[in-house]
């Protein structure tokens, strides 16, 4: 489990994870794209089903705004959870498995 210290620590993080699972998936045959817009990093993954896949990060300070969290939503199951503490190469393996996961 990694520590962040910043909030632009875990935006570098959570967008090299991105870019890293994207190149792995584009390697794999799918097309990507990476879009950053409303304060979220999105992944999109086109795939033979009617929607794209889309799996975003988004970063979110406590109220007392002492503390940075890094929060996973999937679009298209609504799903969302915290992965504060993933390490980069924790955050691509939970990229790439919860896509294998909708794909199944």
């Amino acid at each position: 489990m990694a520590k962040y210290s910043s909030h632009a620590d875990i935006y570098t993080i959570a967008r090299s994870a991105l870019t890293k699972a994207s190149k792995k998936l584009a390697d794999d045959g799918f097309d990507t794209d990476i879009y950053c817009m409303d304060g979220r990093i999105r992944l999109v993954i086109d795939n033979n089903r009617h929607q794209p896949y889309e799996y975003a990060l988004q970063l979110h300070k406590n109220t007392d705004n002492e503390q940075i969290h890094l929060e996973v939503m999937i679009k298209n199951n609504q799903q969302s959870y915290l992965v504060d503490g993933l390490s980069e190469p924790e955050l691509i393996a939970d990229i790439l498995s919860q896509y294998k996961r909708y794909r199944a």
